[in-house]
């Protein structure tokens, strides 16, 4: 579960920092932000309109409306039919998503993120995402090797251990090789 001061502090971060169309998201943002009982049940989450009570805001650079809540399947753009909905049913869950560029880039962003439980990510994550995430990792871990690597050659430089020396470099250009042929 995520803390409600980190949730806090990325809303904070979202008013400072994203521009939206409609100053009555800031509003919003900012009752959440002051009113703590609500934040203990708001969930940041990605695909919140597929959930049973869920409101997106969309940044300036987005096309489709700055401010949606869906409750049960209903859609409402209304900023005061929205505000109502979060004060009187402030002890339900309530799933937020924010939509602005670079959002996977964000490490705030990223910290409060949670999985939906509507449409949770690895039910949505295509093969090639999958395959991308693989390669990096394996990348990492050659990458650790060759770190590795470096300091045992350093030691047996250090050590006058020629022997050594010459094993360990010739791992380390192979590692390498490898490296690039991905």
């Amino acid at each position: 579960m995520i803390d409600v001061a980190e949730k806090r502090e990325f809303l904070v971060w979202l008013i400072n920092n994203v521009s939206f169309q409609r100053r009555e998201v800031i509003w919003i943002l900012n009752y959440l932000i002051n009113h703590e009982a609500i934040l203990r049940n708001v969930h940041i989450v990605e695909g919140a309109l597929n959930t049973k009570r869920g409101i997106v805001f969309r940044d300036i650079t987005q096309r489709e409306d700055s401010m949606v809540l869906t409750v049960e399947g209903q859609q409402f753009t209304n900023s005061d039919q929205i505000f109502h909905e979060i004060r009187l049913h402030w002890q339900q869950p309530l799933y937020l998503e924010c939509v602005f560029p670079n959002s996977w880039q964000n490490a705030q962003y990223l910290l409060v993120l949670e999985d939906n439980p509507e449409n949770s990510w690895n039910d949505t994550v295509s093969e090639e995402i999958v395959l991308e995430v693989e390669n990096y990792l394996k990348r990492q871990e050659k990458e650790a090797q060759a770190d590795l690597l470096k300091k045992q050659i350093d030691l047996a430089l250090e050590d006058g251990d020629k022997e050594s020396f010459l094993i360990l470099s010739d791992e380390l250009n192979r590692l390498k090789l490898a490296l690039f042929d991905k």
